[in-house]
Parts: C-alpha cells; sequence; structure tokens
C-alpha cells in the first residue's frame, strides 16, 4: 500500500469487478483504499502467464519461455510473438493460449481468498 500512496497516479487491473457491497462487507480484503486510486480496469486473465490467487495457477511452460528469452538474449523474438501482433491482451490469450489452457489452469488453482464466498 506504501507504493500506492506515494505514487502520483495509481491504476488498478482487477481480475474482476466486484460489487461495492461485497467490499463493505469485507473491508478488511481492500489493501488499497479507494482515496489512492486514481482508476480501476476489468483485465481478466491479466496476470497470465503468472498466477492469480483464487482464479488461476501460473502456465509453467510460458513462464519459463519468458525466462529462456532473457537468458538467451531473443526477448524481441518474444515480443514478436506474443506482444506486437496483438492489438489486446485478451486477443493475444484468443490467439496464443486458448479457452482450453485458461480453464485448464483455472482447474489446477487450488487457493480460494478474496471475495469468493
Amino acid at each position: 500500500m506504501e507504493s500506492a500512496l506515494a505514487s502520483r497516479k495509481v491504476i488498478i487491473s482487477a481480475e474482476e469487478i466486484i460489487d461495492t457491497e461485497e467490499i463493505r462487507r469485507n473491508p478488511g480484503l481492500t489493501s488499497i483504499p479507494y482515496y489512492a486510486v486514481d482508476a480501476v480496469v476489468e483485465a481478466p486473465h491479466g496476470a497470465y502467464p503468472g498466477t492469480c490467487p483464487g482464479y488461476y495457477s501460473s502456465d509453467s511452460a510460458a513462464v519459463m519461455e519468458i525466462f529462456q528469452a532473457i537468458r538467451s538474449d531473443t526477448v524481441g523474438e518474444y515480443i514478436e510473438k506474443w506482444i506486437t501482433p496483438f492489438e489486446t491482451h485478451a486477443e493475444m490469450l484468443h490467439a496464443r493460449v486458448g479457452v482450453a489452457k485458461l480453464l485448464e489452469l483455472r482447474s489446477q488453482e487450488s487457493i480460494r481468498e478474496g471475495y469468493h464466498p
């Protein structure tokens, strides 16, 4: 939270936007207060290929591909494959990852935390 309070602008990328009433029922689960936030963006699977606890596990193969690109100095090729061809993150997920893989990652997630009942 200190980083958010020290920032000039704070944009939160959230897996899902929840109802204000849910936040009021569980205020202790909010880690950045509203007055420190300039914008909130709903970005499903926004942490991909990383994990989003309570939603989906990481894609180990995709994470390793990033590390290999860094180690072998082929980051430019990685960017050309995974980033440059797409207008949006969702477009990349659809074209390069696919619904089946995203559902598989969701089924592997075992941590249930946050605002889930």
